[in-house]
């Protein structure tokens, strides 16, 4: 076991606390899944709409691998299918009829799963429809069956803004997350490190190796630990998980069924202060009710599927995904500020020594919302997104480099290393509003095209 003290970041201080308590939902028959979520593949629908569908029915397949299948997370009809651009699937809406109705596959125990090979363990995942929920480094993509990771890295720390806390997450769980390790351990002859945060109180178990991270956001961060544990060297590549999907990889192995439930972290100043917990929702169910309730006193917001510096903004009659554990929600501020420059700034918030509030409220909890105070403008080099960066990277030089497709020198300047969501606190310092992490983005494509 090792720890490790993160000193360069940032916290961001912001109301909205999600009260450690974790409530059931279940108020919904209608549930989602988004083809769109993942990344990478290329769906073949293998429903349409009237097509009556059990829990575990498949309702997509991956075109490039199509032992890579996506099942349905209840039992009922599929109601609506959405398409997007070039006719792509972008969401399969389907209204439920019986809950209990489920595909049934086959059952494992903790210590049966030791007894499988990669093989067995990588065929079954895929068939099953988790497989996804393993990603890959470098590039932050779902997991090539093909490729033997040097490492996996499950992450069970927190730095965000009101990330999920994943000791509350566990309670109960406990058989599940050690059946889930014990499958993972059998895809890497290198070892599975967990990593938590200092201040949590989750357990060793076994199989892993455990590892502690202490500091400001982005100490939580998965490339973090990459970089402080094994680094990603040239043709390495590692394995990634959020520690609640391996309580749902062990959920299946050990039930025979895909798991009904996941735990989500609703938070952010627009949520109603009763309704900022946690809630224990059917996975794809709509959480339409659940955000109208919450919601009602806001008339116009931003949903976030993630947390104030990471995620995808949502529609309110958005359902669980596939992906993450949180929900953050602000409001859409367009105010606008005469000669806000010019004035003392005691009542605004910002990261640098330049306002008022600078000195004055740094401990003080803000009510942020989604103004940006002004438009993109001119980048100029100054050293300050490197500022809170705990990884070794020249942000400004690397941002150039995208900027400039010289794909060479983004490689010597460490992007392998990274993922976009490493340069959120990045572009929330950054005076010129620069979308740093789009261009991580759209760097990193550029090398996997090249097939460097």
């Amino acid at each position: 076991m090792a720890e490790f003290k993160i000193k360069k970041g940032f916290d961001i201080n912001v109301l909205g606390e999600p009260a450690p308590h974790i409530e059931a939902y279940t108020n919904s028959s209608i549930f989602s899944v988004y083809p769109s979520e993942f990344e990478g593949i290329k769906p073949r629908l293998k429903v349409a709409v009237g097509t009556p569908v059990k829990r575990g029915d498949v309702l997509f397949e991956n075109k490039k691998n199509e032992k890579m299948l996506f099942r349905s997370p209840c039992s009922g009809r599929i109601k609506e299918i959405k398409l997007g651009a070039r006719r792509a699937p972008q969401e399969i809406v389907i209204e439920q009829v019986d809950p209990e109705e489920s595909v049934k596959f086959k059952v494992y125990t903790r210590d049966t799963v030791g007894m499988l090979s990669r093989e067995q363990v990588i065929d079954h995942l895929l068939y099953t429809g988790m497989w996804p929920l393993i990603g890959q480094r470098p590039f932050s993509k779902i997991a090539d069956p093909e490729t033997n990771p040097k490492a996996i890295f499950i992450n069970a720390a927190k730095s965000a803004p009101f990330q999920a806390d994943f000791s509350l997450i566990l309670k109960g769980d406990e058989e599940a997350f050690q059946t889930g390790i014990n499958a993972l351990v059998k895809l890497t002859e290198g070892t599975v490190h967990l990593c938590k945060s200092a201040s949590s109180d989750i357990p060793d178990f076994g199989n892993a190796t455990s590892h502690t991270f202490n500091g400001p956001h982005p100490s939580g961060n998965t490339s973090v630990h990459i970089n402080r544990i094994c680094p990603i060297l040239p043709h390495d590549s590692v394995y990634t998980i959020a520690a609640q999907d391996v309580i749902l990889m062990g959920k299946l192995l050990l039930t025979g069924e895909l798991p009904r439930n996941k735990v989500i972290a609703l938070s952010g100043p627009a949520v109603n202060e009763t309704f900022r917990k946690y809630y224990r929702v059917p996975l794809g169910a709509s959480l339409q009710p659940l955000f109208e309730k919450a919601l009602e006193s806001t008339p116009e917001v931003r949903i976030i599927s993630g947390n104030i510096l990471w995620g995808d903004q949502v529609k309110a009659d958005s359902s669980v995904r596939y992906y993450g554990s949180e929900f953050f929600v602000l409001e859409e501020d367009r105010s606008r500020h005469l000669m806000g420059w010019t004035m003392p700034g005691l009542l605004q918030y910002s990261t640098h020594r330049v306002n008022l509030s600078s000195f004055m409220g740094r401990t003080r909890n803000w009510k942020l919302g989604t103004n940006m105070h002004g438009s993109r403008r001119a980048m100029v080099v100054t050293g300050w997104m490197d500022k809170h960066q705990p990884l070794n990277i020249m942000t400004d030089y690397l941002i150039r480099a995208v900027l400039a497709h010289d794909t060479d020198e983004m490689v010597q300047l460490g992007i392998l290393e990274t993922a976009p969501e490493d340069f959120a606190l990045a572009s929330f310092i950054d005076p010129h509003k620069t979308d740093v992490c789009g261009i991580i983005k759209r760097g990193l494509e550029e090398i996997e095209e090249e097939g460097i």
